[in-house]
């Protein structure tokens, strides 16, 4: 490799920064189970805490994804908190993460819900994760939509699409 890739190579890694999502540092799981992990984060601060050693060991993951549901127990007031966490800590909140899929109710879609109570319940949500976004300075809110349908033919895809677009206005 030459000495001005190498510049290049260098010059852009003195740039590269990844942002750590505060779920990666708890007992999370997929679609097989949930995987139990005996260090495991299970507070708010003890994943920022996580989040501040990988930043300090790396330099390079100066920001926390945050899950509103399972980081903002309080909702919006919960920034508060975080604010001194991330000081504290030395990493700042990143994307904040709405919850649109977790709820039994969310079983047929959020936005897309054919119960209109479901669709202002989500849309609700939303105005409180931008709400705490704001607050935190975040740049990013990063959607999750499980919306769908399980088997073709059973949901109104073009009903479906006017409810996302009125409920993304």
């Amino acid at each position: 490799m030459g000495s001005s890739t190498s510049d290049k190579v260098f010059a852009a890694l003195e740039t590269f920064r990844i942002e750590l999502p505060s779920w990666g540092f708890a007992n999370t799981g997929t679609r097989f189970g949930k995987f139990i992990q005996p260090a495991a984060a299970t507070t708010t601060e003890e994943k920022f805490s996580d989040a501040g050693q990988v930043h300090l060991l790396t330099g390079v993951c100066p920001t926390v994804a945050l899950h509103v549901l399972w980081d903002c127990p309080a909702g919006v007031q919960s920034t508060d908190e975080i604010k001194r966490f991330a000081s504290r800590y030395a990493v700042a909140p990143g994307s904040i993460n709405p919850n649109l899929f977790q709820d039994q109710e969310y079983k047929y879609g959020s936005f897309g819900n054919p119960d209109e109570a479901v669709r202002q319940r989500a849309m609700h949500h939303t105005k409180d994760s931008i709400e705490i976004a704001r607050r935190l300075n975040s740049r990013d809110i990063s959607f999750w939509f499980a919306d769908g349908s399980n088997y073709p033919g059973t949901a109104n895809i073009r009903q479906r699409k006017e409810w996302f677009t009125d409920g993304l206005k």
